[in-house]
């Protein structure tokens, strides 16, 4: 129960500012507590999300190291750590399997080891933009403008409630139409192989839609407050936003950070690296050996791929849920730990080491392999349940 309330109370921004003055109320009572383990503290402030451009960094990792703690404190451990031979049975029996289907296999776990909280970060650095230093500019009307450029580019807009569309073309030009608001002038500023867009005098689109061609090959950087991002061909994406939706296909590596804003990505080529806070995750990767890491509070993963020689995925959260669709072409060693819990094996992995009861409770984390065990999979959760299935 306080675990549930904690994360609503962190992640609740409408409510922050009223929390944070129970807390700051609640600290003047009483003096910082001393446990066991050694020296407890819970004292955070909640920082404030100004408007773009003049967007700061929102870093909810300050409170990374004493969440798990205050979570154990919450619920009472299954098992005693230290037993060594609490969940070292490879032959221990499985939690009952749903009776249309055998072959499931369910198993319950509590944790060994401590969950590391989510990290989000909102925004970047703000650099310097002064018309003075481009090394080449297009100026248009009428919402639209084309800058002649040498090759792929990278690309820079912030966004504050505008959505952006993005797609790669064979030309050697930057082009971006602004519809859906009253046309405006629009200006493109290159700072070597970086371009960013003016609209009317401003660095931020704060409505409408923005539509972007850019060279194949080029990399693009948004910030975006509420605006939906869309990108398809692309080389390497990053994006920061709070509750817009972001959607991406065929992109050579991505990096995104949301708040809330649901996240698709299609057949990735390269690294997938994904954290949010409550926004639901979905991922398909091309090749077999891809790299992928999420981690959430609440939000969910929903992964389809080929695991094998090299793979590298990592899922952690707090109550999400992670699914993970395997191409039977897979070969991987697989991992999850959680404290409250279950795995659902529907692909009859291999088990080395399996929860099993103990006084009435089940304790440990469980270690399976697939295949020749060629490709790593890990997965971390408070609560939330991982699914293993066939493709």
């Amino acid at each position: 129960m306080i675990g549930a309330v904690l994360v609503a109370t962190l992640f609740l921004l409408p409510a922050a500012a009223q929390a944070k003055q129970r807390l700051q109320a609640a600290e003047r009572k009483s003096p910082p507590q001393h446990h066991a383990d050694g020296d407890f503290e819970f004292d955070f402030d909640l920082p404030d999300v100004p408007l773009l451009p003049e967007l700061s960094e929102l870093d909810l990792s300050g409170i990374a190291n004493d969440l798990p703690r205050l979570f154990a404190r919450s619920f009472p451990r299954s098992a005693d750590p230290d037993d060594e031979d609490a969940d070292t049975d490879p032959e221990s029996d499985p939690g009952d399997a749903d009776s249309a289907d055998a072959k499931v296999k369910v198993y319950k776990v509590n944790p060994q080891r401590s969950f590391r909280f989510p990290r989000v970060h909102l925004g970047e650095d703000d650099r310097d933009f002064d018309e003075r230093e481009a090394t080449a500019k297009a100026k248009g009307a009428s919402g639209t403008a084309t800058l002649e450029v040498k090759g792929p580019v990278t690309f820079q807009v912030r966004a504050q409630a505008g959505e952006v569309e993005v797609v790669a073309t064979d030309r050697k030009q930057v082009s971006v139409t602004l519809s859906d608001a009253p046309r405006e002038d629009i200006a493109l500023f290159a700072f070597g192989d970086r371009v960013e867009p003016s609209f009317h005098g401003r660095r931020t689109l704060r409505r409408g839609k923005l539509r972007v061609e850019l060279p194949r090959g080029s990399r693009l950087d948004i910030a975006s407050l509420s605006g939906d991002v869309t990108a398809e061909k692309i080389g390497d994406v990053r994006i920061r936003t709070m509750s817009g939706d972001v959607k991406l296909s065929g992109v050579a590596k991505a990096d995104v950070q949301t708040i809330s804003g649901d996240t698709s990505i299609e057949e990735a080529a390269g690294p997938v690296r994904l954290h949010t806070v409550s926004g639901r995750a979905l991922v398909s990767t091309s090749g077999a050996a891809p790299q992928v890491e999420f981690q959430s509070a609440s939000g969910s993963l929903d992964w389809t791929g080929v695991c094998g020689k090299d793979c590298h995925l990592s899922a952690e959260t707090v109550s999400g849920d992670v699914r993970l669709s395997v191409d039977p072409r897979s070969s991987f060693e697989l991992s999850y730990t959680s404290h409250s819990g279950e795995m659902r094996d529907e692909m009859n992995l291999a088990v080395k080491r399996a929860p099993r009861r103990k006084h009435g409770m089940s304790s440990g984390w469980l270690e399976a392999s697939y295949g020749k065990g060629e490709g790593v999979i890990e997965a971390d959760a408070f609560s939330g349940t991982l699914v293993v299935k066939r493709k």
